[in-house]
């Protein structure tokens, strides 16, 4: 299927759609948006795109960054009908009808990119593509879950869009945090108040960044400065 994109009519229609959802109102996935000339537009390059049933973001994002592999990306990278249009594309995945038919849609900007800068890295599709493009593996740990869960490490250490730019940190926080034979993020890392935790985590970090150049880090000089509360994830 060739992706297209929203337009403004189209992005209007489907912000209404998740809300007449989160109201618990009775209406069908409007997928005749996606190409319908009224409400959605080519491209202008022409991008295959067959959906698949994923286990988890980071196969999501896998899948699109060998999608979008050979196109210049920064056409589409702030261009919010292109991300929506993939996120109405796959919304069974995104918010899965269950047996009773309510379906628990969160906040629109989930599925329809914001055009608040603030709200733009909970948009399920643009951070999934935009982590896996980034950091490939290391991004494993923020999106080991199922496409309907943001996932509590992805609130807290993303709610900092500067973290995000810091190679450092997101490998550092990959390295703490992701378990290998559970190919999922360490039992405590989520907790609030645990030691080392991702919270704590975010907590010296912006300690950190008082005094030092975080986006200049490596992974390793974090790792030789990090306190004693992180030995638990550290050595595990």
């Amino acid at each position: 299927m060739i992706i297209r994109r929203l337009n403004e009519e189209g992005l209007e229609k489907f912000e209404q759609f998740v809300d007449d959802l989160r109201n618990q109102l009775p209406v069908a996935v409007p997928s005749w948006l996606l190409d319908d000339q009224e409400s959605s537009e080519a491209l202008g390059f022409d991008v295959d795109y067959e959906p698949r049933q994923y286990a988890s973001r980071f196969e999501l994002g896998t899948h699109l960054v060998e999608v979008l592999g050979d196109q210049d990306v920064q056409t589409v990278i702030g261009d919010r009908g292109f991300w929506s249009w993939i996120a109405l594309l796959i919304f069974d995945q995104l918010c899965p009808e269950p047996a009773n038919g309510k379906r628990k849609a969160q906040m629109p900007y989930s599925y329809v990119m914001s055009n608040k800068w603030k709200h733009r890295p909970r948009h399920a599709i643009f951070t999934t593509w935009q982590l896996v493009q980034r950091y490939g593996e290391h991004s494993r740990f923020l999106l080991s879950k199922e496409l309907p869960v943001r996932g509590e490490l992805i609130e807290q250490l993303m709610a900092r869009q500067y973290f995000f730019g810091c190679e450092g940190v997101i490998q550092l926080a990959s390295d703490l945090y992701y378990d290998e034979e559970r190919q999922t993020f360490k039992v405590g890392a989520a907790a609030r108040k645990s030691a080392g935790c991702v919270y704590r985590y975010v907590g010296w970090l912006q300690q950190l960044e008082v005094n030092y150049d975080l986006y200049s880090m490596s992974r390793q000089h974090l790792y030789d400065i990090l306190p004693g509360e992180f030995e638990r994830f550290r050595d595990t």
